[in-house]
């Protein structure tokens, strides 16, 4: 599923022509056309899928050729500049082996777009039909009628799965079991009338990485990373059996860049799925997308930590200038279960190992699934001060439902994978029943409603 950061459009084979530039920064550039070869030998696997109607241009390591890629001045001083591409798609190898995170050129194509195009930059003219303010940080709407950044419908929807989790099951001695749950979730997505706007899987895909797996006695680091590959091969080749009108968000878990990340591990994720965190309209509404592992332990990865925080304000003050209706944050880890002050001595609860693992008497505690208090509260205070409406995630491999103290609901949906259910959870709190299965998102104007069917 290919995305772009400054326009997208859900129809046809075709793109404009943009190019990104520092990391999750994009903007446009002059008219120039672009050579684009249609016969490019696209990614057996995918099947040459498209999500936001774009389609893989080509990409160039050569940056030379191009001699208007780069944002000019301090990129964190510029409001309007978003992420050049985003795990809506499965980039081809090339993008890893070629280009290193920054400087993604993306050519498009210019067939594609007027009537329902994603303007994620609104501080650039454009060579869409519509035009754009060169002037857009003092407005407040932008002076189009064809970008989501202005509701054009009463209402839309969007999906949330999490926790897929690909080889939990038989602790990856196979992972069939997870890949036939996978498909009874995209028979349900496919399936829904209307068509979601998105669906966003929640992170922890697969599940074998090798900071949980090498010190065993059955796999080497080497198999680890050989069947990981494998496991992300085959969990694309699935997942793009959604349908094409359907937006597929990859967030990254724990498993899928380790308890503790590091540049390496969230390089290879990078390379598999794209950007681990990026923004994006809907109709209106803010959506901005997460790598939360980070703030589980930044310990290996302080300075993209880092990073991350200061370009999750930039979006937030963005969202918040630019009117948004709502602000919706996706990540794979809670911020927290039950109450946004908890600390792990709060939380006495666990979840038993899952039959399916045997009979072994232990546990997960239920701290293992939040985020470390002092971590958390650098996300929650920018959370309050910029009106984040709701969060949504996975981890805890059940249902839970809490609210913060400003209002913002965090919303965990129970996995695609094994299932747990902690002791500690509040009866009250429950409110959807635990099972496999998929959560619907119902936007409104000013409020969501929410509901989780099972598979």
């Amino acid at each position: 599923k290919i995305s772009c950061s400054c326009c997208i459009k859900k129809s046809g084979r075709g793109v404009k022509k943009i190019v990104a530039g520092s990391t999750n920064e994009a903007h446009f550039t002059d008219k120039r056309d672009y050579p684009y070869d249609q016969q490019r030998q696209q990614d057996d696997d995918l099947k040459a899928r498209l999500s936001f109607a774009l389609k893989s241009a080509g990409v160039t390591s050569q940056m030379e050729e191009f001699d208007c890629l780069q944002i000019e001045g301090d990129s964190q001083k510029q409001g309007d500049i978003s992420s050049p591409t985003s795990t809506l798609q499965f980039p081809n190898d090339r993008h890893s082996q070629d280009i290193k995170h920054p400087d993604i050129p993306f050519l498009l194509q210019e067939d594609y777009f007027p009537s329902q195009c994603i303007l994620l930059n609104p501080d650039e003219s454009t060579t869409c039909d519509f035009k754009v303010s060169n002037n857009a940080r003092n407005l407040t709407r932008p002076q189009h009628n064809d970008s989501e950044m202005i509701r054009r419908k009463p209402h839309h929807s969007f999906v949330i799965c999490a926790d897929s989790q690909i080889g939990m099951t038989s602790r990856n001695q196979e992972w069939e079991t997870e890949l036939e749950y996978c498909r009874d979730a995209i028979e349900k997505i496919n399936s829904l009338d209307p068509k979601p706007s998105f669906a966003c899987v929640c992170g922890d895909l697969v599940d074998m990485d090798s900071s949980f797996y090498r010190n065993s006695d059955q796999f080497s680091k080497e198999e680890c990373d050989a069947i990981q590959d494998r496991q992300n091969a085959d969990f694309k080749r699935v997942w793009s059996a959604i349908d094409d009108d359907i937006p597929l968000i990859c967030l990254c878990g724990n498993h899928d860049v380790g308890n503790r990340p590091n540049a390496a591990s969230i390089q290879k994720f990078r390379s598999a799925f794209g950007d681990e965190y990026l923004s994006f309209w809907v109709n209106g509404t803010y959506n901005i997308a997460l790598n939360n592992v980070l703030f589980s332990d930044p310990t290996d990865a302080p300075d993209l930590f880092e990073e991350q925080n200061a370009w999750l304000e930039n979006r937030l003050i963005y969202a918040n200038e630019h009117g948004a209706e709502q602000i919706f944050v996706f990540c794979h880890h809670p911020w927290f279960l039950y109450d946004e002050n908890e600390d792990a001595s709060d939380l006495l609860g666990s979840c038993p190992f899952p039959k399916e693992w045997g009979q072994s008497g232990e546990a997960f505690p239920d701290n293992y699934f939040g985020i470390p208090k002092k971590y958390r509260e650098i996300a929650m205070n920018l959370f309050e001060r910029y009106n984040v409406a709701a969060c949504f995630c996975g981890h805890f491999h059940q249902n839970l439902v809490s609210r913060s103290s400003f209002g913002m609901e965090m919303i965990i949906t129970a996995s695609l994978s094994l299932l747990f259910e902690s002791s500690g959870k509040p009866t009250e709190q429950s409110i959807d029943p635990n099972g496999r299965g998929i959560r619907i998102v119902d936007v409104m104007d000013g409020y969501i409603s929410h509901r989780f069917e099972q598979i």
